[in-house]
């Protein structure tokens, strides 16, 4: 061994190791579900503050997947801007008829979008019941 060549470290992960170990959205997806679910209860409960907050949340979520898994952002991107800046536009206006609407659309172009990248079978709704987890009424 030379001196300039290091010994092989068996744990010590190389590059593509570590990329290979980090979330796509196969393992985002369920999370980000849930945040939408916990959206759409909280705007129809009109508790704006904590629906805004999961959108946030959740975009913060889509944004790690765009590094993570770079071939999917242009779409990543666009739903952003095309479905959820709607809902934020809907909750900063606490307009509950926009948010419904708005959600609406932006379900359906997930569904779109997963057919877009060969997933048709994955068809997303949201759970009519809500989430157990949170007080949904607005706080103070």
């Amino acid at each position: 061994m030379s001196e300039t060549e290091q010994p092989r470290n068996p744990e010590r992960l190389e590059l593509e190791a570590l990329t290979a170990l980090q979330p796509g959205f196969a393992r985002l997806m369920p999370e980000i579900g849930a945040r939408m679910w916990k959206a759409y209860h909280a705007g129809r409960a009109q508790n704006w503050v904590l629906a805004t907050w999961q959108l946030k949340e959740l975009r913060k979520l889509f944004r790690l997947g765009n590094v993570t898994r770079p071939k999917y952002e242009a779409d990543v991107e666009a739903y952003i801007a095309d479905d959820l800046l709607p809902l934020f536009a809907a909750c900063d206006a606490a307009d509950l008829a926009a948010f419904e609407r708005a959600f609406s659309e932006a379900v359906d172009a997930a569904n779109e979008y997963h057919r877009r990248w060969n997933k048709g079978f994955l068809v997303w709704k949201v759970p009519q019941t809500p989430p157990e987890d949170l007080v949904l009424e607005p706080q103070g």
